[in-house]
């Protein structure tokens, strides 16, 4: 849960901060020769797909959060202890979908500003890399023998236990 909160929350400042000190389709160095901030306002899905019907990725979105929302719920409280790594993937995952939501329902669209520089690729948000490290994660932990998961968890368990 503590992740999901700082994931959500680093998304909505991140945004914030984009919507204050950027104008619309200005371009600024931000890791030069890598990454730039860009604002763009998206009202689609990933690579802007659906932009003409808001409204529609906006229930689609919300959809598809409920079904992250019930795998996670029944993921939790299944009775074997889930890997750390897959706990902080779900809830980066969970953070950037809720997180890109919160815009679509408070402004009909989606804050984009992260631009890569050495490659034609569209411009995406602090949800979105989230999302992508979240999927990430939970591939890892998905990877790791059943055995492995279950030590990793027992480790972190012991070391927070003293």
């Amino acid at each position: 849960m503590a992740v999901f909160g700082l994931c959500l929350a680093a998304d909505w400042f991140s945004k914030k901060w984009a919507l204050a000190h950027l104008s619309a389709g200005e371009s600024r160095p931000f890791l030069p020769g890598f990454l730039q901030l860009t604002l763009t306002a998206n009202p689609g899905a990933a690579f802007s797909l659906g932009s003409h019907n808001g409204q529609a990725m906006g229930i689609l979105a919300t959809a598809l959060t409920i079904c992250l929302l019930v795998w996670i719920g029944k993921s939790v409280f299944s009775k074997a202890p889930l890997p750390v790594v897959q706990q902080v993937g779900m809830g980066c995952l969970l953070g950037g979908a809720v997180g890109n939501l919160v815009d679509r329902y408070t402004q009909g669209k989606v804050t984009d500003f992260l631009e890569f520089v050495f490659v034609s690729f569209p411009v995406f948000n602090m949800a979105d890399v989230l999302i992508d490290v979240g999927i990430g994660l939970i591939a890892i932990a998905m990877f790791m023998s059943p055995s492995k998961a279950a030590e990793t968890g027992t480790k972190a368990e012991a070391n927070a236990n003293g």
